[in-house]
């Protein structure tokens, strides 16, 4: 393994570490990184409506291009700094190590929680390769192939195709099928031994993927919600002010009671895409200066352009209520440049050193918008007066002259209450520079003490443009298209109508702005404000660890071969950003600070026939980047993050590898990862949106969101050796315990009274699988069930009760089966 920038033995490495060969992915039938989370303890990764992987419950959940990923992946040494495509397939790996706690010093950056380092298989000398095919349920397709074409004895060349696709097991009432596959990948490597000390090894990835992200379904968490019954407000479709329901009919009309199984109902304008190019190109050049020292630089440069339009939010019905999309094509381009230094001093120190240097750079385009909402007079002056600059007496007045004109004595109003549209482009320029340092002095055969430091200069530079809806103009526009509007407020886009509530206006007024505006942006454009801001955050990791390796005469005649104890101290960070804040523009939210304490142990027994990895530790978050939901200065909801909070993470982790006999393995792992926040400060929701006060709330006896508690895999193999080929029989289960799914205060309060309105309930998943190889090993067929049980779980999203009021859940993979096949030459 490579966890310390060399190879070394795993169980005389002092780190967190799961390592998983290439044939051992292959045994296990894991075709992608999602599904490491089965096994890998303290390893959560979902796919729902955004990439998110999470070690020790620290990840990233929200998918946009500002956020930088807490756990960080590296395929053959390079870098990927977005989650959009740090979700590889297996394709062509040689080993995957996953490495658990902050790696802020060897890896840096963003790696909070942990990495995933991805090796390919490297081009060999003689010619050879493999085809493998599988076909499965739900018109599942999958063909991946690999081919060594040496051109002399210096250079090597390999090529690795990999196609996948399925159909989508979600079907919507618009006819879609979600959470489909469908993925195109090629990888063409390079290996020259230029000389006897210098090897250059360089591949080439290309990825294409065309698929739907899962639909979901919606129910409602609490009827306080600002946007259910919390601000008095009527919506499209509502024609009783005395009973609105339009919203909550919204959103009942895609639930799972009303959908049925693997059914949802969200509506034509919803996006699901998950359409992106991604072009990587990564070089190595490794050079032996002596027999003690060598230098290795590593260049890597990653093109990728994310295809919009496509839905990251909506208050989960058909109905185009709440929205938020990603506009136009998403790009990004990084470049990175690493140089390392590694080799022996004074025949007892090992030592690995290098600088770092990275240029990225992210586009997004982003709009929120909401329709035209309506409240009774009263209601309507309340929320107004919220709102400042407006002078209130002028419209009681015209109220109280227009209510004679309606049979009934009150008037419908309408109005922008909500932002109609927030549209920004978003650019981010990033440079970060590195240097970093590590060494292991073996004092003795059996003890070792190792230190280290990283030093991090980033400078981010970003440019926010952002457009809000031009009320006035709404204003004009309907009321000239339909004369029973009467401007009250043009600067809210508030009328009255003319009219009784049942012949429901707002629906009305909406389908006006809908026909002068059809696209995704469903209203006029204001001025465009400009934001510029640079930044640069600076910051040192340290690490410390010692390790004992018990002597061999203290074990002789006992039943462990070799056991190792250590005890390691690091840090890592997750570098600070600017983060647009509704129409408030640039916010700067600083880097979050992370310090482990961790002791293991490592124990090889019994002949080395049973292996035993124990490790536990104690992590204490400082600024932490919470996510939260807040009001600009246009009384807009926005989503953001925030230096809210600190908290500590305690744990352990247990990985136990058994070979009972020759032809039996048998894999457990378990994982028990405690969360307690010890400050998380936030502001009342409600009195932010209803009277512009910043009143504070303590939310610090919360759970983490997203990570189970407990993890645990079980994972039993037997070879069967007979006269028609060998047979391998495997099954494997895993257990996620329930997993808090809350953004805010209410969904928490509302998880106290009813826990499905914020959790997804704990599941044991089953896989199974039967393999048969011939006697020359050039054949194999193997048989395959994934969640044998057919088990409904979630795998996302998100619980909000103080604002839209609503839990959007998301269902993991059904039971899928197939059949592969594999042939090697």
């Amino acid at each position: 393994m490579t966890a310390r920038k060399r190879a070394e033995n795993i169980q005389e490495t002092p780190v967190a570490v799961t390592a998983i060969t290439g044939d051992s992915l292959r045994e296990q039938g894991i075709l992608s990184a999602q599904e490491l989370s089965k096994s890998v303890p303290s390893l959560q990764i979902n796919n729902s409506t955004s990439p998110q992987i999470f070690i020790r419950g620290i990840g990233q959940r929200a998918p946009f291009a500002r956020f930088d990923p807490s756990v960080s992946v590296y395929l053959d040494g390079i870098f990927i700094p977005r989650p959009d495509g740090q979700l590889l397939d297996t394709i062509d790996v040689d080993s995957v190590q996953v490495l658990r706690g902050p790696q802020g010093t060897l890896f840096g950056k963003n790696n909070t929680g942990g990495a995933l380092v991805f090796s390919l298989t490297k081009p060999n000398e003689e010619f050879g390769g493999y085809i493998e095919s599988s076909l499965g349920n739900y018109n599942e397709q999958r063909l991946q192939a690999a081919v060594d074409l040496p051109v002399n004895d210096e250079l090597f060349t390999r090529i690795s195709v990999n196609t996948r696709r399925r159909d989508g097991f979600l079907q919507d009432a618009t006819g879609r099928e979600n959470q489909s596959i469908d993925r195109l990948s090629a990888i063409f490597q390079t290996r020259w031994l230029a000389s006897d000390a210098l090897t250059i090894d360089s591949f080439t990835f290309a990825g294409r993927t065309r698929e739907n992200f899962p639909s979901y379904h919606c129910r409602i968490v609490s009827d306080d919600a600002l946007f259910v019954n919390g601000l008095g407000i009527l919506w499209p479709g509502d024609t009783d002010p005395n009973n609105p329901s339009a919203y909550r009919d919204n959103c009942e009309a895609n639930s799972r009671e009303s959908q049925g199984d693997l059914h949802t109902n969200q509506g034509d304008s919803q996006r699901q895409n998950k359409d992106q190019d991604e072009l990587m190109f990564g070089l190595t050049f490794d050079y032996q200066l002596n027999e003690n020292h060598s230098v290795k630089s590593i260049i890597g440069y990653r093109d990728a352009t994310k295809y919009n339009p496509q839905t990251t939010a909506d208050d989960g019905g058909p109905a185009e209520f709440l929205r938020a999309d990603l506009l136009d094509d998403s790009s990004q381009e990084s470049l990175t440049v690493e140089l390392q230094f590694n080799g022996v001093l004074f025949d007892n120190i090992d030592y690995a050193a290098g600088i770092f240097w990275q240029d990225e750079y992210k586009s997004e385009r982003f709009n929120t918008s909401n329709p035209l909402v309506g409240a009774e007079p009263i209601a309507f002056l309340g929320l107004a007066s919220g709102q400042a600059g407006f002078d209130l007496t002028a419209v009681t007045d015209l109220l109280s002259s227009l209510t004679s004109l309606v049979p009934g004595g009150t008037i419908p109003l309408v109005a922008g209450a909500a932002p109609l549209a927030t549209v920004q482009d978003f650019e981010i320029d990033g440079e970060t520079f590195a240097a970093f340092s590590q060494a292991t002095w073996h004092i003795t055969d059996n003890f070792e003490l190792t230190m280290g430091g990283r030093y991090t200069e980033e400078t981010r530079t970003s440019y926010l443009e952002t457009r809000g809806a031009d009320l006035a103009e709404v204003t004009s526009i309907i009321s000239s298209a339909d004369p029973r509007f009467v401007p009250i407020l043009p600067d809210m886009a508030a009328l009255a109508f003319l009219g009784r509530w049942s012949q429901d206006p707002l629906t009305i007024a909406n389908n006006i702005l809908k026909e002068r505006f059809p696209g995704d942006i469903r209203a006029p454009l204001g001025e465009a404000r400009i934001d510029r801001r640079s930044d640069t955050f600076r910051q040192f990791t340290p690490m410390a660890s010692a390790a004992y390796i018990l002597p061999e005469d203290l074990l002789f005649d006992s039943l462990i071969d070799s056991a190792m104890v250590y005890a390691t101290w690091s840090n890592g960070f997750k570098s600070g950003f600017q983060e647009p804040f509704g129409l408030d523009g640039l916010t700067v939210v600083e880097p979050e600070e992370l310090e482990n304490r961790e002791i293991g142990l490592k124990i090889d027994a019994l002949q080395r026939s049973l292996r035993v990895n124990i490790a536990a530790y104690s992590m204490t978050f400082k600024n932490m980047h919470l996510i939260t939901v807040n009001v600009d200065s246009n009384n807009a909801l926005v989503v953001g993050s925030q230096n809210a909070g600190a908290s500590a993470i305690e744990g352990v982790e247990l990985e136990v590898m058994w070979f009972p006999s020759m032809n039996t393995m048998i894999n457990f792992t378990y994982s028990n990862n405690n969360y307690r926040y010890e400050e998380f400060m936030d502001n009342d929701l409600k009195s932010l949106a209803l009277r512009g006060e910043f009143v504070p709330i303590d939310r610090s006896d919360e759970e983490f969101a997203v990570s189970p508690e407990v993890t645990a895999a079980l994972g039993i193999q037997h070879t069967l050796e007979t006269e028609f080929g060998r047979f391998v029989p495997r099954l494997d289960a895993s257990y996620k315990s329930d997993i808090y799914l809350g953004l805010d205060r209410g969904a928490w309060d509302a998880s106290k009274k009813d826990k499905s309105l914020a959790y997804a309930d704990a599941y044991v998943l089953f896989d199974a699988r039967v393999s048969w190889t011939g006697d020359d090993e050039s054949l194999s067929i193997a048989a395959y069930v994934k969640n044998l049980t057919d088990e409904r779980y979630d795998i996302g999203a998100v619980s909000a009760g103080d604002s839209i009021g609503t839990f959007t859940s998301v269902l993991g993979d059904p039971r899928t089966y197939g059949v592969e096949l594999r042939k090697t030459f």
